[in-house]
């Protein structure tokens, strides 16, 4: 009976961990790198050079008020986010579609910054949330590949628990390929498994409304039109942002929401652990306060909590650098278990066109995905800084270069020829790594010599990701794997 229930919940493991684990390991991997998301999004935008924050001025308020107030006359819904010890400038933003984007101001004299337009680190942020397919239906796979994980948790755990700890201590990374790949799978999901059971966990359940949704009340057929904008540009908002941190006791401002009747103060994502939507409003035109809305049940603090875990924005540095190591080690959990499908079923399968687009695919995500993300950043040092609609070029080179590695790795492997798939992108992987620092240092100077920590950190990853990539290359050409 024990050994029918491990056979089943190996096949369950295998194929269920496969094809979810395709999905998990892009979704690992960008909420990696998005754990950084608005220091991605500095270092791409390399014209603006605050080294720290500083409490915007009343003039500052008024100039952001003022580009709130030019957007609207043109159909654009903007709000303002106040600086931040990770976002210096106070900005203007508006939603594109997909990415967060707008004017950048000196909070100090409300001077606009001439920033590029970029899709910075929104770009993994939203891939990561919703696979870049709308918050729909990609807030739908994600679940749906979440869910999955939590079962190929619990089925691995299940099959493994009789020979776990002897596997973990004898770790034999330099034993048969299989053996070794089963350890380093092991260890690191072991390792870390409270975190990706956390993250997993904690996904679904922030989203889960849209996979459940609660039931929509019909339109009233004679419903008023919105009312229109007052003139925003009439009301200081310095005196209503001092009035906003005394009503929100423990939570610093962070955004200046607009409506037609009122204008809303938020809490900072940042202030806690817990993500909190409690904000003070107050009445336009005049700016009379009204009641401060907070969620106090148990419920929402519950789910506030569960919001906070997962998006970690209040995280100090430390925290938040332990966030994107777990996370790069979750994707190597990933990652590993797509090998081994792959490996295990070679000697039997190898000469099947199905086992063929396994091995293509896995390229396509392990080291396609990277260099994606790679030839991103560095699109970012390429495209001229004043090109119309830059920010969506960014975003094509992209999927560009992602789905045409893509295609490589399919056609070579369907060939019989994954190996020289695995060598070719994995070498890619290496050359735009060691490329992205040259680009920043000859491309950027200024920016560099201004912020050098943040520069050096995005550069060392991209360094990081070279070495590695090159000695996997390395190590594929001298197994003959």
């Amino acid at each position: 009976m024990r050994e029918t229930l491990r056979t089943r919940l190996g096949w369950l493991h295998g194929w269920l961990g496969y094809g979810a684990g395709l999905v998990l390991t892009c979704i690992f991997a960008t909420g990696s790198v998005a754990v950084f998301n608005m220091e991605i999004t500095r270092w791409m935008q390399p014209e603006v050079q605050l080294a720290a924050p500083a409490p915007p001025s009343p003039p500052a308020l008024d100039a952001a008020a003022r580009l709130v107030a030019a957007g609207q006359a043109h159909g654009v819904s903007a709000f303002i986010a106040l600086p931040s010890a990770r976002s210096p400038t106070l900005d203007v933003l508006h939603y594109n579609g997909h990415e967060f984007v707008g004017a950048r101001l000196d909070p100090a004299t409300g001077a606009v910054i001439p920033a590029r337009i970029t899709a910075g680190g929104g770009l993994f942020y939203n891939f990561h949330h919703t696979l870049f397919l709308g918050p729909q239906m990609g807030t739908i796979i994600v679940n749906i590949a979440g869910m999955a994980l939590l079962v190929a948790v619990v089925s691995g755990v299940v099959i493994h628990i009789h020979a776990l700890v002897p596997d973990i201590i004898m770790l034999r990374l330099s034993a048969a390929r299989l053996r070794a790949w089963l350890d380093a799978h092991l260890l690191a999901g072991v390792l870390f498994l409270p975190f990706i059971v956390m993250m997993a966990y904690t996904g679904v359940l922030v989203k889960a409304d849209m996979i459940v949704p609660a039931p929509v009340r019909p339109m009233q057929a004679n419903a008023p039109a919105p009312a229109p904008m007052p003139d925003m540009t009439q009301l200081p908002l310095a005196p209503l942002l001092a009035q906003a941190r005394a009503s929100l006791p423990g939570q610093a401002p962070g955004f200046i929401l607009f409506a037609p009747q009122r204008v809303s103060i938020s809490a900072s994502d940042a202030s806690s652990a817990f993500l909190t939507r409690d904000h003070a409003d107050f009445s336009l035109p005049g700016g009379r306060p009204l009641p401060v809305d907070t969620t106090a049940t148990p419920i929402a603090r519950t789910m506030q909590f569960m919001h906070g875990l997962h998006y970690a924005r209040f995280a100090p540095p430390g925290l938040r650098w332990l966030y994107f190591l777990s996370g790069l080690c979750g994707t190597a959990v990933m990652a590993s278990g797509l090998v081994l499908f792959v490996m295990k079923r070679r000697r039997h399968a190898g000469h099947r066109w199905a086992h063929r687009l396994a091995d293509g695919l896995n390229v396509a995500v392990i080291a396609g995905l990277p260099a994606a993300m790679l030839a991103f950043l560095e699109g970012n040092r390429l495209v001229p800084a004043s090109l119309p609609g830059r920010e969506d070029w960014e975003t094509r080179i992209f999927f560009s270069v992602w789905a045409l590695c893509a295609l490589h790795a399919l056609f070579q492997a369907l060939r019989g020829q994954a190996r020289l798939a695995w060598r070719a992108q994995l070498g890619l992987v290496g050359l735009l790594g060691a490329a992205l620092p040259v680009l920043d240092v000859l491309g950027c100077p200024a920016a560099f010599r201004a912020l050098p920590m943040l520069h050096m950190a995005v550069d060392g990853m991209g360094s990081g990701v070279a070495i590695m990539a090159l000695y996997a290359r390395h190590r594929l050409g001298r197994r003959g794997a």
